[in-house]
């Protein structure tokens, strides 16, 4: 009797076969979490996380696993690709110079400061890296961002879902938290703006934090926050290429980066008409969103747990130190 071919080596129409009870499930809990988010106000990739852990004992079954693993790769390394479509340099000349002395300043701190607090703390450097880039930058997309730039094998899936699950509570605590502290502060509606997109983690907590100020503070906000998304270009362009230095071979090299620098260009020269715009945006969430079911899938609650306290207080400390450093900075500069 013939041996079996391995996976890589089957035929396509088998490898869809072998792929699709997985992919199909994964995408089912995608459906389900953006369904409940729409009706319920929760954030849907908090929502597919938890529909993935509901999964979790499913994700050992032989006929799921090579699904759930290409979502899990795969699948967020497309979504990151397509992420480029959101950003472009007129956001970045948009909100002028003020922004940009506070972004420049306060995401290159705090990433400094989760790897420096990480190392205290006893953690992995790549954990600390993706939890100073999520505070830093722009939360779950920044954590699976620069987790799909890691050499597979190097971070535990289980701490990267550790990221995503507190980043994600830590942003909405911020969200609700943050616009009454500006009132106490004595900010005006641009500093409300400056700091509230500045230190909330997601670009709609921070947007719709700002709004709840003033339409202005909303403004800038959106406008600050999409300045820390941008910087999500050369930070996982820059980690790309330190990280692979060294490794062997060349089957390991991101290519999923080349689109999404592709993409930024097109967004950031006008190439890319509105409605395709939308079309790539749209899409790269639905990745995302199967992608953190699949992880979700992979990952037990009780793994979750015996991370222990470190975790979360690196996030935490990260996220004060992160407000209190644009606190400083708008203590310094002239702020309208």
């Amino acid at each position: 009797m013939n041996a079996p071919l391995p996976l890589a080596l089957a035929p396509s129409w088998e490898r869809l076969k072998c792929f699709y009870p997985g992919v199909a499930l994964c995408t089912v809990l995608a459906l389900a979490g953006s369904f409940l988010a729409e009706h319920y106000g929760a954030p849907a990739l908090l929502l597919a996380l938890l529909l993935g852990f509901g999964f979790a004992s499913q994700a050992g079954e032989v006929r799921l696993q090579a699904g759930v693993g290409f979502c899990a790769r795969r699948v967020l390394r497309v979504g990151v690709a397509l992420l480029g479509a959101r950003i472009g340099l007129d956001q970045l000349l948009a909100v002028g110079w003020l922004p940009l002395v506070v972004v420049l300043v306060s995401v290159p701190l705090t990433i400094g400061a989760a790897l420096w607090l990480g190392h205290w703390l006893g953690l992995p450097r790549l954990h600390s890296l993706v939890a100073g880039a999520a505070v830093a930058i722009c939360g779950v997309s920044a954590a699976v961002a620069v987790a799909a730039v890691l050499p597979a094998g190097r971070l535990e899936e289980r701490r990267l879902l550790g990221v995503v699950v507190c980043v994600t509570a830590l942003g909405t605590a911020a969200m609700l938290g943050l616009p009454p502290l500006t009132a106490l502060l004595g900010y005006g509606d641009i500093a409300s703006g400056l700091f509230l997109g500045a230190t909330i983690h997601d670009v709609a907590q921070a947007a719709g934090a700002g709004y709840l100020v003033s339409d202005a503070a909303g403004d800038v906000a959106t406008l600050t926050k999409l300045l820390r998304v941008a910087l999500l270009v050369p930070l996982v362009l820059l980690l790309g290429v330190l990280l692979r230095r060294g490794e062997s071979g060349s089957g390991e090299f991101p290519w999923f980066l080349l689109g999404f620098v592709a993409l930024f260009a097109a967004n950031s020269l006008g190439l890319l008409p509105p409605g395709l715009r939308e079309l790539l945006v749209s899409a790269s969430q639905w990745c995302l969103l199967v992608t953190i079911a699949a992880l979700g899938m992979r990952t037990s609650v009780r793994d979750l747990l015996t991370q222990g306290w470190r975790p979360l207080s690196l996030l935490c400390v990260l996220s004060a130190g992160l407000a209190l450093t644009v606190m400083g900075l708008l203590a310094l500069l002239p702020v309208a």
